[in-house]
């Protein structure tokens, strides 16, 4: 494997310049703002140009703080790739992750592993090294004047005419010194901002971490990364490709998948929703298990907490994913399933406040359907109403809390909030709360006054 360490700097500008076009699988971070500026670098080099190969070196180092990379490695160019293998949907992850092996496909990825993992031997210090030997080269380089030989082929390359040699007994024209370089000497390299920061963690949580610092730790310490182009199928296969490795909840937005945060202990499971919370849970396991399970609607009225008690199965079940479709998301549904379908995970699609009339709604869960959702997707409705095809759903119904589950509702918020609840102040606050603001028990009703309660103390 060629080596960045003790190349000349001709060498290694060369060879960082034949190794970025021929990536096949990963073409598109060709593209990228780190490779361009990469390029750029070589290209000063090669030019003898160093004070352009100190700009963009510090451009190149700009964009991989810019480019989002995960913080890993302890390095800024080694995240970078790292990111370019593992987090970027590329073909060779959505083939792996939809369980598809085409052997073709395989050798390019391993010819783009093997690109990578030279680059991943090139850091900043050698960089500097290959600028500073060429500066020195510069420097030490006689400027002699033109003769006439190198004037005519200019000449001809500039497409200019060609001016006749002088006469024998003609008097010398002497040419004018070429300027002095801008850059009389290479600043020191601390002043070169290093890639390096500390050391090899996992500074951000994905939900693959388990077996992602697995393939992480063995990219970096493997010289040859074709070495594990299988171990990367193999990855990808079972945990899926971005951007389902980092995140387990989303929300449709404009026909793309985007993370939907969602804060720990959001939703305080009442008694009276208990019998709901078993059920739900109960179907959920059995789908993850692969037996077959019907569609399920959560049925009652505003604010009783239908979607909380949904979104609950997030903290209860991590390995089930979430996407979370609003009524007024504009989707296709095509679209969804085979996004979600190419992956080997589970999902549960939950369309909140859903239309049970929309057309929508009729092509995903109607039994005469000419498509139907995946074996992958559990759907699950929230809505005010029951569904007229009650055969096609399982239904579970949610009622308003009466008074004394309301008040354990709102003593269980303020206990989150770090405030020691009083019972008989809480209870005749949620008396007061109902006959002066004559509105329903609900769970956003509970939320609110527990917020004013909190604000009190």
């Amino acid at each position: 494997m060629f080596s960045f360490r003790d190349c000349a700097p001709a060498e290694g500008a060369q060879r960082i310049a034949s190794l970025l076009p021929r990536l096949t699988v990963l073409q598109d971070a060709e593209e990228d703002a780190p490779f361009a500026h990469l390029f750029s670098v070589a290209t000063a080099l090669h030019l003898g140009d160093t004070l352009g190969a100190l700009s963009c070196y510090h451009r190149l180092t700009a964009a991989l703080l810019a480019c989002g990379a995960r913080r890993v490695s302890g390095d800024l160019w080694l995240d970078y790739l790292l990111s370019l293998v593992l987090e970027r949907p590329h073909a060779f992850a959505v083939m792996a992750a939809n369980g598809r092996m085409d052997e073709a496909e395989r050798i390019a990825m391993r010819a783009d592993l093997a690109i990578l993992g030279e680059l991943a031997t090139l850091d900043g210090a050698h960089l500097y090294r290959m600028a500073a030997e060429r500066h020195r080269e510069l420097q030490l380089k006689p400027r002699h004047a033109k003769d006439n030989i190198s004037l005519m082929s200019s000449a001809v390359w500039a497409g200019g005419s060609i001016r006749p040699a002088p006469a024998a007994n003609a008097k010398p024209v002497q040419e004018a010194d070429a300027p002095a370089p801008l850059l009389s000497s290479m600043p020191p390299e601390s002043e070169w901002l290093p890639w390096h920061y500390g050391e090899m963690e996992l500074r951000d949580a994905y939900v693959a971490d388990e077996a992602m610092e697995e393939v992480i730790i063995r990219l970096l310490e493997t010289p040859d990364w074709r070495a594990l182009c299988d171990d990367l199928w193999n990855f990808f296969a079972a945990y899926g490709s971005a951007p389902f490795l980092k995140d387990r909840l989303f929300h449709v937005k404009q026909n793309a998948l985007a993370p939907l945060p969602l804060p720990a202990g959001q939703f305080c499971v009442l008694p009276c929703y208990e019998p709901q919370r078993s059920a739900l849970t109960a179907h959920a396991i059995r789908f993850m298990r692969g037996e077959t399970t019907e569609p399920l609607l959560l049925a009652g009225p505003a604010g009783v907490g239908k979607t909380s008690l949904a979104l609950n199965l997030a903290e209860e079940l991590p390995e089930l994913r979430l996407v979370l479709l609003p009524r007024d998301a504009a989707c296709d549904a095509g679209w969804l399933f085979s996004a979600l379908s190419a992956q080997p995970l589970r999902f549960l699609l939950l369309i909140d406040d859903a239309d049970l009339s929309a057309p929508l709604v009729r092509s995903i869960f109607s039994q005469r359907a000419a498509f139907g959702c995946p074996r992958n997707v559990l759907p699950v409705l929230t809505a005010r109403e029951d569904a007229p095809d009650r055969g096609a759903f399982k239904t579970l119904r949610l009622s308003y809390p009466k008074i004394a589950e309301f008040a354990e509702m709102v003593s269980a918020l303020l206990s989150q909030r770090g405030v020691e609840p009083d019972p008989a102040a809480v209870r005749n606050a949620c008396v007061d709360y109902q006959v002066d603001a004559r509105d329903c028990l609900s769970v956003s009703a509970a939320v609110r006054l527990a917020d004013e309660l909190a604000a009190m103390v």
